[in-house]
């Protein structure tokens, strides 16, 4: 369970959120939606401990086993693809099997892309890459920031799909998206908006 109550932030005498309370279970598969500037990124920031809160708590036990799909990939431009699909495994002490990685890899459309380094990819590609290192580091908490952007609609439904069965698995899936139709592939939809006036998700 990754629980937050009244989360702040305030940058200067600008305020992003405002007393925010969010519960999110385990097995849980949530997507925020809102405005652009709305602090859609800033939340999942919050929640996933990238950023602190002006004010306000998160509690969620074991939350340093953590994977991200960030919005600009955050790859390493000196590793391959596949060593960067495999990036957080590894750094949480797990190896993927060869067989595992290029089941994965298989089904994002990456297979024979493994040994290509980042600036040899495309925006696309690149994107799927950061999802398949969050499916293969098989994380109790997963944070997706606009995770389908760079796709089209069938890539973004199989990206999707994936993040439904990691949620399946038992994970705590917590997406940002501006698609709607992305937004439905989620157990809930979380509505900045809503949540501005009424405080609680």
């Amino acid at each position: 369970m990754l629980k937050a109550d009244n989360l702040s932030k305030r940058y200067g005498r600008h305020t992003v959120l405002n007393r925010v309370t969010v519960s999110i279970a385990a097995g849980e598969f949530v997507a925020i939606m809102g405005p652009s500037g709305s602090g859609k990124t800033t939340l999942l920031n919050l929640l996933s401990g990238l950023d602190k809160p002006t004010s306000g708590r998160v509690n969620a036990p074991g939350r340093k086993q953590r994977a991200f799909v960030f919005q600009d990939y955050n790859l390493l431009e000196s590793l391959n693809a596949q060593r960067n699909a495999t990036l957080t495994a590894r750094f949480s002490g797990r190896r993927p099997a060869r067989g595992q990685v290029a089941e994965v890899f298989d089904s994002l459309g990456l297979a024979g892309l493994e040994r290509r380094l980042p600036a040899q990819l495309s925006g696309g590609q690149q994107q799927r890459v950061a999802v398949a290192r969050v499916l293969l580091a098989q994380a109790p908490y997963i944070f997706a920031d606009e995770p389908t952007g760079a796709l089209d609609d069938a890539t973004a439904s199989t990206v999707l799909s994936h993040l439904r069965a990691a949620a399946r698995d038992g994970a705590s899936v917590v997406m940002v998206t501006h698609s709607h139709l992305a937004a439905e592939a989620a157990d809930r939809i979380i509505s900045l908006e809503e949540v501005a006036h009424a405080g609680v998700a």
